[in-house]
């Protein structure tokens, strides 16, 4: 949007907040996300900003808008110095009908064909600026939308047109179709088209799920291609799951990424762990991923997992073996043990978690979680171990102080220990501040198989989160 566009879209809303206080059916609702952070080992500070603001009337009608900042952006991150109105929009939602012009994210399938979405920990942003339309039905849901995606450093790239239709004839069978058609840089006689069909079967025993994905490029007999298959099973308490994937030149990605299939891999949120997840390439894997949860005990749940990835030449990609035993014991105290054998193409990881949480009373609480990882480095048998540790007091819902620390022998690491404190406050209800001083190591973070690298930290991080 030029700046006129922006002038415009900011006049018109003031004008809106006004009107409203003359309505009691007007709700005004917004949020504020802060992060500063300041970085003694790079000698950088980062400042963003996320406002956001909304109006809705009876329920139907929303409007809505949001200022970002960023002077400058973290490291990691693909958006520029700058500041403004990044996003706007206007909706109705009414019975089975939803209409949105502006900014918005969507989903068709399982992601196979398009996945426009936001995560705000990786930087990632890909909505889309346009129309959407959501009709839904006892036997058919249709969704329709047209616009220009953004891709992760901000730019506007050319409009797309999409849609998904689904059938359900029986409240357990549902078949679906999805279809995405726009000019691809690469591509110069003519536009692209990529789709999907899908079907889903639901069950008090389980459930299936299945998608395949096809790519049409002029001049290009085959394109590319995707299939997903999700199942799940259960008896009693016993649970079962089953993925697989089978990805061939549809990592459709140019300038903006279009589509993110699942992963189908085991994702974590301990640090270690997560820090050598998979990084998905759906132009060229396939895979699977098996899991089994079981009540071995009262109030105590084993779950196995194994997956691999691979590519179509059986160059194994990545590969886990993954346990987990929770165990909520009779006097109250919360039990998690994880052990796991993670391989990619460069090392061979071995961990141990243990997570403990003591509840003193009905406001104050204690975590312990002890991280252990062994690192084999395959093409020079190089080996290290690498261990973090979280010691966390609370006091709900007020407050919590937490040691963060990690040690590695890796002698390729700038230093072998990191240690920082870090405070979570919650006060006058709506407001959450987090601050960490310390240092911190350089490492990957990822979820749904993108990853971004943040670096080593020496200093100050401050997060604040406000709504009203």
């Amino acid at each position: 949007m030029n700046r006129v566009g922006y002038t415009s879209s900011l006049i018109l809303f003031i004008l809106f907040l006004l009107l409203t206080s003359l309505n009691a059916q007007v709700q005004v609702s917004g949020n504020n996300y802060l992060e500063y952070s300041t970085n003694n080992e790079k000698d950088t500070t980062a400042f963003e900003n996320w406002a956001e603001a909304q109006v809705t009337y009876l329920q139907k009608y929303r409007v809505g808008l949001r200022y970002e900042i960023h002077q400058p952006p973290q490291t990691f991150s693909f958006d520029t110095s700058g500041h403004g109105i990044y996003q706007r929009y206007a909706e109705y939602r009414g019975g089975s009908i939803n209409v949105r012009a502006g900014n918005f994210y969507a989903l068709l399938g399982r992601g196979l064909v398009l996945r426009s979405y936001e995560n705000r920990t990786l930087r990632w942003d890909t909505n889309i600026d346009g129309v959407k339309l959501d009709a839904h039905h006892s036997l058919i849901d249709i969704k329709l939308l047209a616009g220009r995606p953004r891709d992760r450093s901000g730019v506007r790239h050319r409009a797309l047109t999409a849609g998904e239709i689904t059938l359900k004839p029986l409240r357990l069978i549902h078949f679906g179709a999805t279809y995405l058609s726009t000019h691809l840089p690469s591509v110069q006689n003519g536009r692209v088209n990529w789709g999907s069909l899908y079907t889903e079967v639901n069950h008090k025993f389980g459930s299936l799920y299945g998608e395949y994905a096809r790519k049409d490029v002029p001049g290009v007999s085959d394109a590319g291609d995707a299939v997903y298959l999700n199942g799940n099973l259960f008896i009693g308490a016993l649970s079962l799951q089953v993925e697989l994937k089978d990805y061939d030149r549809f990592d459709v990605t140019e300038g903006v990424t279009y589509n993110n299939p699942p992963l189908v891999a085991q994702e974590h949120l301990f640090t270690l762990l997560n820090r050598h997840q998979l990084v998905q390439n759906a132009n060229d894997e396939r895979g699977f991923l098996a899991q089994i949860s079981y009540p071995v005990i009262e109030d105590g749940v084993l779950t196995l997992n194994a997956s691999q990835t691979e590519r179509h030449n059986r160059q194994k990609l990545y590969q886990e073996f993954f346990a987990q035993f929770d165990w909520l014991s009779s006097f109250g105290w919360e039990f998690l043990w994880v052990i796991s054998r993670q391989q990619d193409a460069s090392a061979r990881y071995l961990n141990f978690v243990s997570s403990t949480s003591i509840d003193f009373s009905n406001y104050n609480a204690l975590k312990l979680v002890y991280e252990h990882q062994h690192t084999r480095v395959l093409l020079s048998d190089r080996q290290f171990y690498s261990q973090a540790v979280q010691i966390s007091f609370s006091h709900a819902p007020t407050w919590t102080v937490s040691f963060l620390g990690e040690h590695s022998t890796d002698q390729f690491a700038n230093r072998n220990y990191w240690a920082g404190l870090q405070l979570d406050v919650n006060f006058l209800k709506n407001f959450d501040l987090s601050v960490f001083g310390g240092t911190r190591r350089k490492g990957k973070i990822c979820a749904g198989g993108v990853c971004v690298v943040k670096p080593e930290l020496e200093g100050l991080e401050v997060l604040l989160i406000s709504r009203f």
